[in-house]
């Protein structure tokens, strides 16, 4: 046989082993397999073929992740939370590298990566809105938001079971009576139901637009058919209504319609709505309704609360919002056309109203605006809305029932823009701030201002009592605006005296804002009937300028038009004529003799007759002596107060005085003394001082809806 064809023969048929022998494999060297092998036989050693035992794999370290693998890793997991992340062109999953990679790039590559997700904001979160029988909860949470509907927050259900009436109960102070039992038996007749019906849709509803009155007109006929049978929640918006309308009755329109004084009336349905509010569990509801309800109490109740209890009170109706997602439009949220409109506008209602609150206590408001993507209200009539719409109805050109709400909204967005490098600040303060020159912010004032003339003004109609509180609404703060932006109090800290230009402009427009505040105090125009939400918290800071300026000119055909605008303001505060009052009311006082004895004294060095002392001048003369005693009072006289207007008040004083009581908590300040008004001018301690008397006086801080 040739050897081609031994070669073709297998291994076993030559008597060839299927290894090699132990000799050769120990020295590490080619064995022929043959027994013996012909290494073995040139060494003259015993070969010897034992089959060879695989050994164990040396246990290794596990393999390091390398950083493109890391990225990649990172990337699935942003994409997953719903980031829109655009994948890297450049990664490599090769072996080499991925054990390659040393620990240090790792550790940067986690850094860079956690830095980008802090940069991923509210747009590119991906929330989820949990909606169940009427309630909504909001999760931004990664672990809630991505779990499927079968794994539910533990509060989700938790909105099935009983209300923990305590827990709502210690939110309110103690009533001297006890809690009302049956709520069904205050609801009225309907005779008396459809007057209310008629003073809400008239003087409530465009003030706070944020119940859709053919919707709910139609829930309450049903729902009084069965009162036993209707949710808790709808029950404490019905009450809701019933005391802004109420609130909204002059005293002899409550004589007539209940035959009971107002402020026992209002006070008896304050009680039931509380407890209505209460019923519901308000204070950990989830219920859009009863967040609604909540809202309208608390715009019928700031005449009888503290400034700063009405902050804490609006910084829970936030808080409630945001846990129900309002913060976020319902259009991103997959919700109807309905839904997302009145979500809306029940969002920018309850951020209004801790707006207001915060002002007038001197803080900043509960929300960051910045932190919002809900969109403005559209500029439409009730009759345009409707549950079953699929598409967004158009908005109107000119004014509609909910101009006064979206020209709030627009002086929130305008006061962003003062707030120099603090995005979403809303206050009023920001118009003072000498970090925006003046000619800055008087183009702000006149965008603003363009923007209302096109939107509203133009279509205002002078026979229709709404369009002309617009009006008066919207050129007061164009007047509050300027005079801010120009105010004396920025040239006080740089120890300058101000322009005679901007002084000026300041007296204009201070005279022109009590003007405005005078006519609806007449109720000229048929205004009286929007009086009830007027406050005085906007006043005492004008007045403050007037007298300034009435101090610096002395005498003038504009001097003698403010004396008038004075006395018709103070004609309208009571508390300005009594022995005990406020200190800031003593504060005004003291001021307006102080700047009418050298009015007269100027009157007279100028060769005029002496002006005739009018009966308010005489009033406070009466109540107290112009001397230099300090203003500040103690505590048990700051807590005299009474409201701004009898008949917008809702209370008599014996009501007002038991809030005090249980509401009153501050301490006074230290003695501190006005020398006169021309220390403004010179010393921005002054101005501070001022802002703290007004943010704690001890009594009723009528908080003033515009």
């Amino acid at each position: 046989m040739s050897q081609s064809s031994v070669a073709d023969v297998p291994a076993q048929d030559c008597g060839l082993k299927n290894y090699s022998c132990l000799i050769c494999r120990q020295r590490k060297v080619k064995c022929d397999r043959r027994n013996p092998c012909s290494n073995c036989l040139k060494a003259e050693k015993h070969c010897s073929f034992i089959p060879p035992v695989r050994g164990k794999r040396k246990r290794t370290k596990p393999r390091r992740e390398g950083l493109h693998a890391r990225l990649k890793r990172y990337e699935d997991l942003l994409k997953s939370y719903g980031a829109n992340v655009e994948p890297s062109e450049e990664l490599d999953d090769s072996e080499s590298e991925t054990a390659s990679q040393p620990d240090v790039e790792m550790e940067d590559a986690e850094s860079r990566s956690e830095s980008r997700v802090s940069l991923f904001g509210l747009e590119e979160a991906k929330p989820k809105l949990i909606t169940k029988e009427g309630t909504s909860r909001y999760f931004e949470s990664a672990l809630w938001s991505n779990l499927g509907d079968e794994h539910q927050h533990p509060e989700v259900d938790a909105v099935e079971q009983p209300m923990n009436v305590q827990e709502s109960e210690m939110f309110f102070e103690p009533e001297p009576s006890n809690k009302l039992e049956h709520l069904a038996s205050l609801h009225p007749s309907p005779q008396i139901l459809a007057r209310l019906k008629e003073v809400y849709a008239d003087r409530v509803d465009p003030m706070m637009k944020i119940l859709h009155l053919p919707t709910f007109w139609a829930a309450l006929s049903d729902g009084l058919q069965h009162p036993q049978e209707m949710s808790k929640s709808f029950e404490a918006e019905i009450f809701a209504f019933y005391l802004a309308a109420i609130n909204a009755l002059t005293e002899d329109e409550c004589q007539k319609l209940f035959g009971i004084q107002k402020s026992l009336m209002y006070s008896r349905y304050r009680l039931a709505a509380r407890q209505a509010l209460v019923n519901a569990g308000f204070l950990s509801t989830s219920n859009v309704m009863t967040l609604r309800a909540y809202a309208i109490f608390l715009m019928c109740v700031k005449n009888s609360y503290r400034c700063d209890a009405l902050y804490v009170m609006s910084g829970i109706s936030i808080r409630l919002a945001r846990k129900m997602g309002l913060h976020r439009d319902g259009s991103y949220l997959q919700l109807p056309v309905f839904d997302v409109e009145m979500r809306r506008r029940l969002w920018w209602h309850i951020v209004h109203i801790d707006f207001r609150a915060a002002d007038v206590l001197g803080a900043r408001p509960s929300l960051d605006l910045s932190f919002t993507d809900t969109k403005k209200p559209l500029n439409v009539n009730d009759e345009d809305l409707h549950p079953d719409m699929v598409e967004p109805p158009e908005e109107r050109e000119g004014i509609t029932s909910i101009a006064l709400c979206l020209m709030r909204c627009e002086i929130m967005d305008t006061l962003t823009k003062f707030a120099k490098g603090r995005p979403g600040d809303v206050r009023w303060e920001a118009l003072y701030s000498p970090d925006i020159t003046v000619a800055k912010k008087e183009s702000i004032i006149t965008q603003i201002e363009d923007h209302w003339e096109k939107r509203y003004l133009r279509y205002c109609d002078p026979s229709n009592s709404f369009h002309t509180f617009l009006s008066f609404s919207i050129r007061s703060s164009m007047c509050k605006m300027r005079i801010l932006a120009r105010s004396p109090r920025q040239y006080a800290s740089r120890s300058t005296k101000a322009p005679q230009s901007d002084r000026d402009i300041v007296f204009a427009n201070a005279i022109k804002l009590l003007e405005y505040v005078a006519l609806v105090r007449a109720g000229s125009h048929g205004l009286d009937k929007y009086s009830w939400q007027l406050g005085t918290s906007y006043l005492w800071n004008t007045m403050l300028h007037v007298l300034i300026e009435a101090r610096h000119r002395k005498i003038g055909p504009e001097v003698d038009r403010s004396w008038q605008l004075i006395g018709a303001v103070f004609s309208n505060c009571p508390q300005m004529f009594e022995d005990s009052t406020g200190p800031v009311y003593r504060a005004l006082g003291k001021w307006t003799l102080d700047v009418w004895e050298v009015y007269v004294e100027a009157s007279k060095a100028a060769g005029l007759p002496e002006p005739p002392t009018p009966d308010y001048i005489a009033a406070i003369r009466h109540c107290r002596k112009p001397t230099t005693e300090s203003v500040w009072k103690t505590k048990d006289s700051v807590t005299d107060f009474r409201p701004a207007t009898r008949n917008s008040s809702g209370y008599n004083k014996t009501q007002s005085q038991r809030y005090e009581e249980n509401l009153t908590g501050l301490e006074p300040f230290e003695s501190y003394d006005f020398p006169n008004l021309m220390s403004f001018e010179m010393d921005p301690n002054e101005w501070v001082q001022w802002d703290q008397l007004l943010a704690e006086q001890g009594g009723f801080v009528q908080v003033d809806s515009i």
